[in-house]
């Protein structure tokens, strides 16, 4: 799911998957209007035994 301002610009987005063993992975990513490029993102990956771990990214991304 995208998010957009008022203008039209890319502000933020969420997406979801599962990974082949079946942990279920969030990334939450928030964009800078101005430039368009990616300020912070967050990846919590929820495995099959009910363990959350989560990693936080300043100033770029590492999943999409």
């Amino acid at each position: 799911m995208k998010t957009y301002d008022n203008n039209g610009k890319l502000v933020g987005e969420i997406n979801h998957f599962r990974t082949a063993d079946g942990k279920s992975v969030t990334t939450n990513t928030q964009y800078n209007t101005n430039s368009g490029r990616p300020v912070s993102q967050n990846i919590s990956v929820f495995d099959t035994n009910g363990k959350v771990t989560s990693t936080n990214v300043l100033n770029g991304k590492l999943l999409p």
